[in-house]
C-alpha cells in the first residue's frame, strides 16, 4: 500500500511539473493511478465467504437436484470446516461428493445427522485463494412446498502457519438457498407465492403488531411454511424475532 501511494505522489509531481506536454494528460494519469490505489484497497477488504450454487431452485416431488458448495478465499486458506442445516422432512440428501473438492485431507469426510451436514478438511502447504468447489450436496426432494438449505456455520483458518481465523464476509448473499418442491397437481409459481417473504411485522394487516402476529410468527418459525423478513436481508432469524417483538403493542 505503501509503495502504492509513493507510485501516486510520484506521478502527481511529475504531470504537474511537467512542462513539455498539455496539462489536460496530467488529469488522466493522476485518475489512472487514483484507480489503481482504489483497486488495492478493495481488494484488501475481508472477502472470504461460502456459498450455496443449486442446480434448480424448483424441482417436482420425487426428482433429484444438487447444490454446489463454493468456497472463495481472499487471503490463501488451508483448512476449513462447514455445517449446513436443512429441512429432513422435505428433502432426503442421498449424497455428498468431495471427489471434485479443493480439499486434498479430511478431518471430518461429510456426515448427514438429523438435519445437519457436517464436514471439514484442509489442503497442503499455504492452501488455496479465489473460488473452489468444497463439495457436492445430492439432494431428493420429498414434500410439496418450500425448504431451504442454510450454511449455518463456517470457519476458514488461514495457511499462515498460524492457523490463524480468516474473517468471514458477513453479507455474502448465497449462504442460504430456497427451493420449491411441487408435483403434477401443482403450479410452482403459486406454491412460491404462498411460502414468499413477508416484510411486515402486522402480519395479519389489522394495522397494529399484536401478540397475534407474534404467534404467527413463532408458527413460521417452526414450520418453516412462510419466510417473514422484515429487515429484507433474505434471511428469517433473531434479528427479525427482535424487530417484530420491538414493533409490538399490547393487547
Amino acid at each position: 500500500m505503501k509503495y502504492l501511494q509513493g507510485v501516486v505522489r510520484k506521478l502527481f509531481t511529475q504531470s504537474i511539473h511537467k512542462r513539455s506536454g498539455p496539462v489536460r494528460y496530467m488529469f488522466p494519469v493522476v485518475i489512472g493511478a487514483l484507480a489503481i490505489l482504489g483497486a488495492s484497497v478493495v481488494s484488501s477488504e475481508n472477502k472470504s465467504y461460502l456459498e450455496l450454487a443449486p442446480s434448480t431452485t424448483s424441482v417436482k416431488s420425487g426428482e433429484g437436484f444438487y447444490i454446489d458448495v463454493y468456497a472463495f478465499a481472499h487471503v490463501p486458506v488451508n483448512a476449513l470446516d462447514v455445517t449446513i442445516e436443512f429441512i429432513p422432512e422435505t428433502v432426503q440428501i442421498t449424497g455428498v461428493d468431495i471427489g471434485q473438492s479443493v480439499l486434498t485431507v479430511w478431518t471430518q469426510e461429510p456426515k448427514v445427522d438429523a438435519g445437519t451436514i457436517t464436514f471439514g478438511g484442509g489442503t497442503y502447504r499455504r492452501g488455496f485463494m479465489g473460488r473452489h468447489l468444497i463439495a457436492t450436496i445430492e439432494a431428493k426432494a420429498l414434500k410439496t412446498g418450500k425448504t431451504e438449505f442454510v450454511i449455518s456455520g463456517a470457519e476458514f483458518l488461514a495457511g499462515d502457519g498460524l492457523g490463524t481465523p480468516v474473517a468471514l464476509a458477513r453479507d455474502a448473499p448465497k449462504t442460504k438457498q430456497s427451493f420449491i418442491i411441487y408435483d403434477q397437481d401443482n403450479d410452482p409459481a403459486a406454491i412460491s407465492a404462498s411460502v414468499g417473504l413477508y416484510i411486515t411485522p402486522d402480519i395479519d394487516g389489522d394495522g397494529m403488531v399484536t401478540l397475534r402476529d407474534i404467534s404467527s410468527f413463532m408458527t413460521v418459525w417452526y414450520n418453516k411454511e412462510k419466510t417473514y423478513d422484515f429487515n429484507d436481508d433474505a434471511r428469517m432469524n433473531f434479528i427479525d424475532f427482535s424487530i417484530i417483538l420491538a414493533k409490538s403493542v399490547s393487547s
